[in-house]
């Protein structure tokens, strides 16, 4: 194939938008589309989307970027979308519910029912890390299709197939049949991680069918063309081959060049914040506090996660500015006005609850350490510290596990746009931080993915070499970084002070409002 003449389409579904980005054989976007998602709250911890409009916008999102070019000239479709978000469909292919996202908590009400079912067959939570991988929480699908099946035993009876995002554009762009990779099954909790496999023991402790879940196949498996239906919306060609994808982080992973070693670890700065490492073989966390899945171009990841990064972020920025302030990133702005550690105020980034390392529910957001003197220059640069407080928190929980300490971090995700909160990074991690030319490294994964499957690249390692490219370095200060390091104990702090009953009795007190 010419390289200079062929293009690649790759979509990332999202959770706050759907984005089309059109890239060429040297990793550059030469046009984009994108089409913010509305998201659902039926209430306090619970969050849905419509997969209707998912659809929809996912459709409109390719057409904006392909106007701009020469449909012929795109070799394949690659799909990448938000994980640990399904919905069911009954015999007919309508949908039962809306999607159920991974910002949703409702699988946390199951948690007594599975423990249940563990003791009756002899067996713990720890038993089922050494298979599946994933710790206990409620962020994984897993969790909430366990509330869906104990819950809503009618509707689950009705059920045909649990589906994900991945499985239903597929479709609706061309696919024959509804289907999932199979980097990501163990986020079902009944799927062993190491062989990437749906575990029919597990299924059995939960008394869940194994036949609910769709085909798992390898990314970059051909699964349908582009339909002349879905071209007429979307405008690439009928015909144009669709490949699968993979995770949105499995995707930003690969993007950012975090494959093949263990000498970079990623850190995704996105709606959720998420620490990445590469192994070679499968590894678990000694505490059982990582996660681990496939990597779409081979071997394993092993991840930390948590639950409102850039969420946390933009809910600062509604809360402190103006629309027009927003623009014009005064958060940011403010922040520079204020000292290394904010003149002792501290923000707690858990507005959707703790994830790794302490998988806490109840955990709830909060600024400590204000008084009089204190001034919202104080309140921005809290907010960006809280979380790269917690960061690094999941950086070192990451390190626990038996993978080598990483030599850089690779940042990808929005914030990694902001020069002065790279450097912050690299201050409070101790390590140099780096970050790419592509903006959308999500996206460039699937991208890669779909040079790879169409045979414009013969590996993934001659694909990564072309098409991701370093930007720019940021060397942490060690000054700085000592100053930080009390600020982060301090941090610790207040955790361990709120969690020792007042979380409890807040979360308590909100659940009622339900």
């Amino acid at each position: 194939m010419e390289m200079k003449r062929e293009l690649i389409a790759a979509i990332d579904a999202g959770t706050t938008g759907t984005r089309c980005c059109v890239f060429d054989g040297l990793g550059k976007t030469v046009a984009s589309g994108y089409c913010p998602m509305k998201t659902i709250y039926p209430g306090p911890g619970l969050v849905e989307e419509d997969p209707d409009l998912v659809i929809d916008l996912t459709f409109k999102a390719v057409q904006a970027a392909v106007e701009s070019v020469d449909p012929s000239r795109i070799i394949g479709l690659c799909v990448t979308v938000q994980r640990n978000c399904f919905v069911p469909l009954d015999a007919e292919g309508d949908y039962l519910t809306n999607i159920i996202t991974w910002q949703d908590q409702r699988g946390e009400e199951a948690h007594s029912w599975m423990i249940d079912c563990l003791r009756r067959n002899g067996m713990s939570w720890d038993d089922v890390y050494r298979i599946n991988g994933q710790p206990f929480g409620s962020f994984q699908f897993g969790f909430k299709a366990l509330w869906y099946r104990h819950f809503k035993e009618e509707m689950y009876r009705k059920t045909w197939k649990l589906v994900t995002p991945l499985a239903i554009l597929t479709r609706a762009f061309g696919a024959e049949g509804y289907h999932e990779e199979n980097n990501n099954l163990s986020f079902w909790l009944m799927a062993d991680a190491d062989k990437q496999r749906i575990d029919e023991s597990l299924c059995r402790i939960f008394d869940f069918r194994p036949d609910i879940f769709p085909e798992a196949l390898t990314p970059g498996t051909q699964v349908g063309v582009i339909s002349k239906e879905a071209s007429s919306r979307c405008g690439l060609l009928a015909g144009t081959p669709i490949y699968l994808g993979s995770g949105d982080q499995n995707c930003g992973a690969l993007g950012a060049g975090n494959y093949g070693t263990s000498d970079i670890t990623s850190v995704c700065m996105g709606t959720a914040g998420l620490c990445i490492s590469y192994s070679a073989k499968p590894v678990r966390h000694p505490r059982g506090l990582c996660q681990i899945q496939g990597h779409p171009a081979g071997g394993y990841l092993m991840e930390t996660h948590s639950s409102s990064c850039m969420s946390s972020h933009r809910w600062a920025e509604n809360l402190f500015y103006t629309v027009d302030q927003k623009e014009k990133h005064m958060l940011t702005e403010d922040a520079k006005e204020a000292p290394v550690g904010s003149n002792g105020v501290l923000f707690l980034p858990w507005l959707q609850g703790a994830a790794c390392p302490h998988y806490d529910d109840s955990a709830r957001g909060a600024y400590i350490g204000m008084s009089l003197i204190h001034q919202k220059s104080d309140m921005s640069r809290a907010t960006m510290e809280g979380i790269c407080f917690e960061n690094r928190e999941m950086l070192e929980t990451l390190w626990e596990a038996d993978l080598p300490k990483a030599k850089s971090l690779r940042i990808v995700g929005g914030a990694s746009n902001n020069d002065f909160w790279n450097q912050m990074q690299a201050d409070i991690y101790g390590l140099p931080v780096e970050t790419i030319e592509a903006k959308e490294s999500t996206a460039l994964g699937a991208g890669i993915i779909c040079a790879v499957a169409s045979g414009l690249y013969g590996s993934y390692k001659e694909a990564s070499d072309h098409m991701t490219h370093v930007m720019k370095a940021y060397e942490p200060s060690f000054e700085n970084n000592s100053k930080y390091d009390e600020v982060y104990d301090l941090w610790h702090e207040c955790y361990r002070g709120l969690s020792n009953g007042a979380f409890q009795k807040i979360y308590a007190y909100q659940t009622r409002m339900k």
